[in-house]
């Protein structure tokens, strides 16, 4: 019975704009204490609901949990067991000596879950079969890899419906796809069986793939004759490493091509209802790394760009209270609006806005951490105008909701 008492479970969502499914979490949370008999239970998110995971695990340990089990709930194995949920669960132990904890692989098995990916693939086997007619006279309109042959593919920002057609027929015609921590998993999921999925993504804090150790795998793949699909997420050139990718590649005579991919320092913007660009408030953008390659220092290029209109700023939430500090210091003035953008182009996507004296505060306030887009600047005013994906997610969370409650009456 000790043990028992001393052991907690931390049932771990992603969190939702929609009501019904983060109460699925908690209600998931209640089924699993009471069908394996556990005393101490938590539900917890990623994202947007509370409580997150630092105050799920405190509050297991309030309880007396002194050893704990966390368990991702439908959550993506490459982004979120190997990134997101590691990183967290481990500043949260720190806070409480003597916790130990371990992180469990996600299942997804639940009968009504097998009946509908059952009742998909059929769906989508029969579309396919049908769309095969269709698309016969259109074949050679399609583009397709070619053996021995590295595709250096910019993956977008998140949201699938902005990945490019060649990248889409890229990866329906490849034996190998080696993909990054920012592709999103639903990319992967038509992809055909027989292909080669291999992760190799870099977190910040979390596992990393080391550069060496991917050049090899493409060079490689190739020179086995393999059709190789390198995914990147956003564009492979804008501060993707694929430069030194193409660089390696050329030095073994592997060929490759380059499928440039819309980034996230243009999109996550445009999806946060902030234009880079007016003719009244902008009309120069400069767009920035915040963390420096090899030991993810602070850049120091801030002051040479300190006077842009608009600058963009990448991979430096984790940084933002020196890069306003600095901003400040140059000249810029304290009162300039910022805004800082989490999972752009996702459902998930959330939105901080301030000023360079305020927005450290107040995304830390909001718990904002990577990966996210930083922008400076007057256009961030115009947000409260023209905003408009937040509208049109709960548009369709609630045209969801209305058909699921059509369906069960």
């Amino acid at each position: 019975m000790r043990d028992e008492i001393e052991s907690g479970v931390l049932v771990v969502g992603h969190g939702s704009r929609r009501v019904e499914a983060n109460e699925d979490v908690r209600e998931a949370a209640r089924r699993i204490a009471k069908r394996g008999g556990f005393r101490l239970v938590e539900p917890a998110f990623l994202e947007i609901e509370h409580p997150n995971i630092s105050e799920g695990f405190a509050r297991l340990v309030q309880q007396g949990a002194r050893e704990i089990t966390v368990h991702p709930y439908f959550l993506s194995p490459g982004r979120h067991t190997r990134g997101d949920i590691p990183v967290e669960v481990e500043q949260a132990a720190k806070q409480h000596v003597g916790i130990k904890y371990r992180i469990t692989e996600p299942l997804s098995a639940h009968p009504l879950v097998i009946e509908a990916s059952v009742g998909r693939i059929r769906e989508t086997v029969a579309n396919e079969k049908g769309s095969r007619m269709v698309d016969k006279t259109s074949d050679a309109t399609r583009y397709k890899a070619r053996r021995g042959t590295v595709y250096l593919v910019g993956a977008g920002p998140g949201d699938p419906g902005l990945l490019t057609v060649k990248a889409r027929d890229l990866l329906d015609s490849c034996d190998v796809i080696v993909y990054d921590y920012l592709v999103n998993p639903d990319l992967l999921v038509n992809i055909p069986a027989n292909v080669e999925r291999i992760y190799v993504g870099k977190v910040g804090g979390g596992r990393q793939t080391p550069q060496d150790q991917i050049n090899c795998l493409l060079v490689n793949h190739a020179q086995r004759g393999k059709r190789v699909v390198r995914l990147k997420g956003g564009d492979p050139f804008l501060f993707g490493r694929g430069a030194e990718e193409a660089e390696a590649l050329r030095s073994t005579g592997i060929p490759f091509e380059v499928v440039p991919g819309i980034s996230s320092a243009l999109a996550v913007p445009a999806y946060a209802g902030i234009p880079l660009t007016h003719r009244d408030l902008s009309s120069s953008v400069v767009v920035l790394t915040g963390s420096r390659a090899g030991d993810g220092a602070l850049t120091r290029s801030l002051e040479a760009h300190s006077a842009t209109d608009t600058i963009v700023i990448l991979m430096g939430v984790m940084h933002l209270a020196e890069i306003a500090d600095d901003l400040v210091a140059s000249g810029r003035s304290a009162d300039t609006p910022c805004a800082v953008i989490r999972w752009g182009t996702y459902e998930t996507q959330q939105t901080v806005t301030g000023t360079l004296s305020t927005i450290a505060a107040d995304a830390a306030a909001f718990g904002m951490r990577p990966p996210a887009v930083i922008v400076i600047g007057e256009v961030v005013k115009l947000r409260e105008r023209l905003k408009w994906f937040e509208n049109v997610s709960s548009a369709y969370s609630m045209e969801d909701l209305d058909l699921a409650v059509t369906a069960a009456g």
